[in-house]
């Protein structure tokens, strides 16, 4: 009987070890990946016929396989997002592999460390600021979000990356709609803080009906201003953002020309007052609305630097 078992268990054990004898390893599914999080694969897809440069990395996001219908997926096509990579590497900057971390998707859940052998880097880099920077399907929170809403955006929004090099602000959001960080101003929290309990997503995914593709909201990211009157804040004739906006964009516009053109005819581009009306004037600029995350506070900050004029000249 001993015997009849083990001849068993040998017969399975040389079977199985055949089976992986004539498995075809290069087949790995990514889509595995990105399932299972930041486990390690165990299990192999079967072969393919005719793989895309994309397949056949264990980098590339599988997303499109199941959602490439949805209406997230269709938006996320409109969104700066899906362009970070390529932004990046035909950027003007030079290229740190750190940038990825906040330019590609997979550069925290993909390392040497969890695939041995397939380090990514920018040559190895695929995704762009894609499904897997927010979502995982071993989140247990709500929207499988890898971090809470509030907390996830200003991982990559903020100007302290230094990716760009020293000294050069890239993003500036978080700071401008926190009200820190500039010279001269003491703290100015936007009003917003308050009344903003998520944060970013609040204006920049809101969206009237989910199951629509959203040219505005949803996953393009793009702030739906609109909500501003409907939410019963600016609704008031004399506080409508429809009108105030574009007064101040131009107000923000004319500051920004006018520190610019003192900054470039200082002759002394070291000094502290130098560095300050500059600190303050690419803050305003690294805030992509060019200060509308904070409007008082940039117009502060402009102002701190064109009181510094006398001492630039």
């Amino acid at each position: 009987m001993k015997q009849a078992l083990l001849f068993l268990g040998l017969s399975l054990l040389m079977g199985t070890i055949a089976l992986f004898a004539l498995y075809d390893y290069d087949s790995f599914d990514s889509e595995l990946w990105l399932t299972n999080g930041a486990k390690i694969a165990t299990a192999y897809a079967a072969p393919v016929e005719a793989a895309t440069p994309e397949t056949k990395t264990p980098f590339a996001e599988g997303c499109n396989k199941c959602h490439a219908n949805e209406p997230a997926y269709q938006e996320w096509h409109q969104a700066g997002h899906s362009h970070a990579l390529v932004n990046l590497l035909e950027g003007p900057y030079e290229v740190q592999t750190s940038c990825l971390s906040c330019h590609s998707a997979g550069y925290e859940l993909f390392s040497d460390r969890v695939y041995p052998g397939h380090t990514y880097n920018a040559e190895t880099a695929v995704n762009a600021v894609a499904c897997s920077s927010c979502h995982s399907h071993n989140s247990r929170s709500e929207h499988l979000l890898v971090k809470p809403a509030k907390h996830l955006c200003v991982t990559c929004h903020k100007m302290d990356c230094g990716c760009a090099g020293a000294g050069i602000i890239h993003q500036s959001q978080s700071e401008m709609f926190l009200g820190r960080e500039g010279a001269g101003i003491k703290r100015m929290p936007s009003p917003h803080v308050r009344v903003m309990k998520k944060r970013c997503v609040q204006c920049h995914m809101t969206k009237e009906d989910p199951e629509t593709v959203a040219q505005h909201g949803g996953h393009t990211f793009a702030a739906e201003l609109s909500v501003c009157s409907t939410a019963g804040c600016h609704d008031s004739a004399d506080n409508s953002m429809e009108v105030k906006l574009p007064q101040y964009r131009a107000e923000i516009e004319a500051k920004m020309q006018a520190v610019k053109a003192m900054l470039d005819a200082a002759p002394d581009k070291t000094s502290q007052a130098y560095l300050d009306a500059k600190l303050n004037h690419d803050m305003v600029k690294g805030d992509s609305g060019y200060g509308l995350h904070n409007m008082p506070y940039a117009n502060a900050l402009l102002d701190y630097s064109l009181s510094l004029k006398s001492e630039l000249e």
